[in-house]
């Protein structure tokens, strides 16, 4: 696994979920139609390409406000501490941070889950209106029903859902990027957890990747439980990173 892209790819994968603008000093990722999803809507920035951090924070404010949109900023991966260095300015134009612990896993061992052979899982590649309702409604994540629907609109996505009785109960989808593919996401309805929807889904997605010969495959648990599953699946922990979020809380457009 090349760690540098992997990395670099963990900065921009929203490029595949929501569109952007290019500064000298990062990414500005937006989407005014959901504006409730972080991912959708934060810069980030790279402390070796700001000369003025305050110039910074002010562009990504009128950015943001004009949008509508609440300012959010991602640190970038591979610049632990940044938010630390500039808490002074952060905190003068109204941001608050925070910094929290991200494991990084590698598919690198064999898939050794065995899925409950009552949950058929299929790969999409159509959108349909039932994984909303019955998926990220029932699993209370509707912000997150555009965020899919624009990954299954791009070629290099693979798009599981998970059946139960023929009704869909979970699904998860990553993406493909010079020769990087990166887990994005994994959702199961509230109906239907603790019956193995996570474990089929990710058995699914593991032995696609080794039929297709997808190597540099990596992802982030969140919580033990999820890292437990992907442990089962191959995956192994190679790095902890220290991230940094910073947002301008309770505040959009002509709030801030």
């Amino acid at each position: 696994m090349n760690f540098e892209k992997m990395y670099l790819e963990e900065d921009l994968f929203p490029k595949e979920i929501t569109s952007y603008e290019k500064r000298d000093y990062g990414f500005l990722f937006y989407n005014e139609e959901n504006k409730d999803s972080f991912d959708s809507n934060h810069a980030i920035i790279y402390r070796e390409k700001i000369h003025d951090i305050e110039m910074v924070l002010n562009d990504i404010i009128n950015f943001y406000r004009k949008k509508g949109i609440r300012p959010n900023i991602y640190q970038s991966i591979g610049e632990e501490g940044y938010f630390n260095e500039i808490k002074r300015e952060l905190s003068k134009y109204g941001f608050e941070y925070w910094t929290e612990e991200q494991k990084y896993m590698v598919l690198s061992e064999k898939n050794t889950i065995i899925p409950n052979p009552k949950i058929v899982v299929k790969k999409a590649t159509e959108w349909e209106d039932e994984y909303g309702i019955e998926i990220f409604e029932k699993a209370g994540e509707p912000w997150e029903i555009d965020v899919a629907k624009k990954a299954l609109m791009n070629s290099n996505t693979l798009f599981f859902v998970a059946y139960y009785k023929e009704i869909p109960v979970g699904m998860t989808h990553c993406h493909l990027t010079d020769g990087i593919c990166r887990a994005d996401y994994l959702l199961v309805s509230k109906e239907y957890r603790n019956i193995g929807v996570g474990r089929a889904l990710i058995y699914s997605f593991v032995e696609y990747c080794h039929t297709n010969q997808i190597d540099n495959c990596y992802l982030w648990p969140d919580g033990e439980s999820a890292e437990k599953i992907y442990y089962e699946a191959g995956f192994r922990h190679v790095e902890t990173k220290q991230t940094g979020r910073a947002t301008i809380p309770g505040c959009r457009g002509t709030d801030i």
